[in-house]
């Protein structure tokens, strides 16, 4: 890599008018100055323009509006697409970085001595206080750690441009989870590493859409999961093909779809059949809803019992 790069920032917003000021100032205060910033507009129905206004008057900021709502994926790839600088930056527009987040990236990248994806870590904002850290490292091919488990969000990425024509840009089909299915392609190619300072803040008290619809969730787990099962049967074995299966047929539970939550817990016994979780799992589900929601009221009671015990145990002199 070279001494001196130009960094996109590329910041997808669909109706967050009255929030996407806070992204864009932590944009516009990193340390590192050599940057565009691309703000593609997914067609907004909000005040979204009349509130970016001023800022679209400074000459590194661009205004990219899409005519109809194609979901962030489209909106990011046309951000890609339109991109000028050597690294690509991705920004939801109702998060932020720290001042020094590209810095650090930067930096992370010439003690690499080569090019590689850089993740940060992220702290998750509720009530505006900070209620959990996520500092997981990756370091190297990660691939199969990847296909192993959900990845690291958009925000924390910084990734050379060039790699997206070889991925083939971000799939477009998926709406939730599509930054583990990005870094799942790009690990397949390339090397991760970890700036493991917390550098973006996941704010929780504006969830989108896509967050709030459980089903979507669900499909779009169910989605990722079949996209890449050869090479999760190959990297990670079939018990860890059950270990989705087992949290698609949960998430399908929760979203109210009972028919699919049964297909995915079975196959999950069947690609695992050792695990004795699993297989309860599995014959309640064989035995009907109603069976198989009884671990709710009995994990509660199990939960009670222990905390009660612990509570004991600490007032034992």
């Amino acid at each position: 890599m070279v001494s001196v790069v130009k960094v996109s920032f590329i910041i997808p917003t669909y109706n967050r008018a009255h929030i996407i000021r806070r992204s864009l100032e932590s944009a516009l205060d990193q340390t590192y100055q050599d940057f565009e910033i691309l703000i593609v507009d997914d067609g907004s129905t909000d005040e979204t323009f009349n509130a970016l206004a001023p800022i679209l008057q400074l000459p590194r900021v661009r205004y990219l509006s899409l005519e109809k709502n194609k979901g962030s994926q489209a909106a990011r790839n046309t951000g890609i697409k339109n991109a000028r600088g050597d690294y690509i930056a991705f920004l939801d527009s109702d998060d932020t970085w720290v001042p020094k987040k590209i810095e650090l990236q930067l930096d992370a990248l010439r003690k690499k001595g080569k090019d590689c994806v850089v993740v940060t870590g992220i702290s998750k904002i509720e009530n505006g206080a900070q209620t959990k850290f996520f500092d997981r490292r990756y370091e190297g091919y990660v691939y199969p750690e990847l296909l192993a488990r959900d990845g690291p969000g958009y925000g924390c990425l910084l990734v050379p441009r060039a790699w997206f024509t070889q991925i083939g840009f971000l799939d477009e089909s998926i709406s939730a989870f599509a930054d583990w299915d990005t870094c799942i392609s790009l690990s397949k190619l390339f090397e991760f590493t970890t700036v493991s300072e917390p550098c973006v803040s996941y704010y929780q008290d504006d969830l989108s859409a896509v967050q709030k619809n459980k089903r979507e969730l669900a499909r779009s787990y169910q989605y990722i999961v079949e996209k890449h099962q050869k090479d999760m049967v190959r990297f990670i074995g079939r018990r860890g093909l059950a270990r989705h299966y087992k949290t698609m047929a949960l998430s399908f539970d929760d979203a109210g779809d009972f028919s699919r939550c049964r297909t995915y817990m079975v196959r999950a016994f069947k690609n695992d059949d050792g695990d004795p979780i699993t297989f309860f799992l599995a014959l309640f589900t064989l035995l009907g809803e109603r069976a198989f929601h009884l671990r709710r009221p009995i994990a509660y009671l199990k939960k009670c019992v222990m905390d009660k015990l612990a509570r004991h145990k600490t007032r034992i002199p």
